[in-house]
């Protein structure tokens, strides 16, 4: 199974305020790490955006997904490869530029630069 940047899989998601339970959502691989086998990956919802660290895909059908999805810039998890499922598809380029600034605003609001 291989897992590259930009990808969208489904994969078991830890909940925030309980991360031994996940539920199965679909997640953007922003990077992988084979020595550790994981990957950091960022949650797809299906809620419009409502902060400024979110933001809808523009070519959502082109993955393919089912409906308008939002990607969550500030829920950026390590997740083992194990708990990944489904290769879903790929985001297009357009997309990926923007998650790619998407998550570079929120680490730099987080003093991460």
């Amino acid at each position: 199974m291989e897992i590259l940047p930009q990808d969208v899989w489904f994969a078991d998601f830890p909940f925030a305020e309980d991360e031994t339970r996940f539920k199965e959502r679909p997640v953007i691989i922003l990077d992988v790490d084979d020595e550790t086998c994981t990957v950091f990956s960022m949650k797809v919802t299906s809620t419009k955006p409502y902060s400024e660290f979110e933001i809808e895909l523009f070519d959502w059908a082109d993955i393919p997904l089912d409906h308008i999805s939002t990607a969550v810039a500030s829920d950026v998890r390590e997740i083992s490869k194990s708990k990944f499922r489904k290769r879903i598809g790929r985001l297009s380029d357009d997309d990926w530029i923007n998650i790619l600034d998407l998550h570079e605003r929120y680490l730099k609001s987080q003093g991460f630069y």
